[in-house]
């Protein structure tokens, strides 16, 4: 009896829908960034962009416009990050009377990423017969490819502009990235907590990768990496006041 007055009261019972996520969006150094980079920023070239507008259910292009003449299309490619898991499976669905519970998998399984290009006007960024695409599968985790970072976002970023250099040379592109702490880059220097112990020690400082004069990474005999340790820069409090990290300076290790 109950039910029927829940379902008359216009409730229903089912999985409850998930949301946007707002975390951060109306901090202020984000809002600082959308409204004076890149909002302003986006705005200066988007007459140059293909509009679309809808007409009985279908997409139709509208006319290009004057601002056009003399300057390529611009279109812009999103990047997309999107992780499945292998035990990944629906909660809710239409279940015979005949069915009986069967064991299943503990937790979420195994995880594979797949990072990709996107946009309305080509759709995935890949060549015209798919045979090149900027696709990547990359499996995130300890002992496996380890994490997605600044690193692997230029290496998808350069992978992505040799396609459309190859492919797609008569539009000008704009790669957009989510805003996001993995995406960004530090200094190889810049101070960070891991790199830092209490007091002064041998194991202070911020190991990084060797380059020589052109800015290449250099490798050993057997193709590894050469790494070096180098000091902390400095930095500044919150209020301005300068922090020396380790640099001859007295008690200089107390303001870390």
């Amino acid at each position: 009896m109950a039910q029927q007055w829940m379902s008359k009261l216009g409730y229903q019972w089912k999985e409850e829908e998930k949301g946007l996520y707002i975390d951060s969006h109306e901090q202020e150094d984000v809002v600082e960034y959308r409204q004076n980079v890149f909002l302003p920023v986006w705005q200066s070239f988007e007459c140059r962009l293909r509009n679309w507008k809808g007409d009985d259910g279908h997409l139709m292009q509208e006319e290009d416009s004057g601002e056009l003449l003399g300057h390529c299309r611009v279109v812009v490619w999103f990047h997309d990050e999107s992780t499945f898991y292998a035990h990944d499976r629906r909660e809710v669905r239409w279940i015979h009377s005949t069915e009986r519970a069967v064991p299943k998998p503990k937790g979420e399984g195994v995880s594979l990423m797949v990072a990709h290009f996107v946009l309305a006007d080509y759709g995935w960024l890949q060549s015209k017969d798919g045979a090149e695409t900027a696709r990547i599968l990359f499996k995130a985790g300890k002992g496996r490819y380890g994490y997605f970072t600044t690193n692997n976002i230029i290496a998808h970023a350069n992978l992505a502009m040799d396609i459309l250099e190859k492919h797609f040379p008569n539009d000008d592109h704009i790669l957009v990235f989510d805003n996001a702490t993995t995406h960004v880059k530090c200094p190889d220097d810049a101070p960070a907590a891991h790199d830092m112990t209490k007091n002064p020690s041998k194991t202070w400082g911020a190991v990084v990768t060797i380059k020589d004069t052109r800015g290449s990474v250099m490798r050993d005999t057997e193709g590894k990496l050469l790494k070096t340790k180098v000091r902390l820069a400095d930095t500044h409090l919150a209020d301005g006041s300068p922090v020396f990290l380790l640099s001859g300076r007295p008690r200089q290790s107390r303001l870390v």
